[in-house]
C-alpha cells in the first residue's frame, strides 16, 4: 500500500473512533477515574492527616475536603464553621488520555490488540493517578495557602516545584503519554517501520 495512503487511512480511522471513544468517557469519565481517585485518597490522607480529610467521587468529578472549615470567606479552624472546606477537582483534564490512546491503539494495524491495550491501560492509570496528585496539591496550595504550607513536621513540597509538576503532569502528559505509548507499541507496525525506515 502506498505511504500516503496508508497515513490517510490511519487519520481517517483515528478520526471515526475518536468521535465513540470521548462519548463514551464523556459518560463515563468519572468511574474512569475512580482507581487513581482511591489512590490518591489513600495518599493524601495518610500524608496530610490534619490537612486532608478525604478525596471522594463526586459525578464526573472528585471532591477534595479538608479539615478546615470557612470563616468570612477564609479558611480556619473546623470548630464554629458553618460547613467543611472542600475543593473540586476536575478529573477529565487527566482521563482524557483513555480515549485518546484507545483511539490511536485500535487505528493501527496490530497483531494483537487486547493484550497490548491493557498493558497500555497500566501504564496510564499511575501517570493519571500521579497527575490528580499534583493537581490536589495545587488545590491545597491556592486554597490553604499557609494553613498548607506550615505543617508541623510534615515535608510539604515548594510552591514552585508543585507548580511545575502540576503543570507538567496535567497539561502535558495526559496529551504526550498516549502518543509516545502507541508509538512504542506500534513501532512494529506497517506505519511506523515504512516512517522509520524512511531514507531522506
Amino acid at each position: 500500500m502506498d505511504d500516503r495512503l496508508q497515513v490517510r487511512q490511519f487519520l481517517l480511522y483515528v478520526f471515526v473512533l475518536l468521535i465513540p471513544c470521548f462519548a463514551l468517557w464523556t459518560v463515563a469519565s468519572g468511574p474512569l477515574a475512580m482507581p487513581a481517585i482511591g489512590f490518591v485518597n489513600t495518599v493524601l490522607t495518610h500524608w496530610f492527616p490534619d490537612v486532608v480529610n478525604a478525596l471522594y467521587f463526586d459525578g464526573a468529578k472528585a471532591l477534595l475536603m479538608t479539615e478546615f472549615g470557612e470563616h468570612g470567606g477564609k479558611p480556619g479552624p473546623l470548630a464554629g464553621a458553618e460547613y467543611r472546606l472542600g475543593f473540586e477537582v476536575n478529573t477529565r483534564i487527566l482521563s482524557y488520555s483513555l480515549p485518546f490512546y484507545t483511539a490511536l491503539h485500535f487505528a493501527t494495524q496490530k497483531k494483537d490488540y487486547l493484550n497490548s491495550y491493557v498493558w497500555g491501560l497500566l501504564v496510564l492509570y499511575p501517570l493519571m493517578a500521579i497527575g490528580l496528585l499534583c493537581l490536589c496539591l495545587k488545590e491545597l496550595m491556592v486554597g490553604l495557602g499557609p494553613l498548607f504550607f506550615e505543617q508541623p513536621d510534615v515535608f510539604v513540597p515548594n510552591s514552585n516545584v508543585i507548580g511545575i509538576l502540576y503543570q507538567f503532569s496535567v497539561l502535558i502528559v495526559p496529551t504526550l503519554a498516549p502518543a509516545a505509548l502507541w508509538v512504542w507499541q506500534s513501532r512494529e507496525s506497517p506505519l511506523l517501520r515504512e516512517a522509520l525506515l524512511r531514507k531522506p
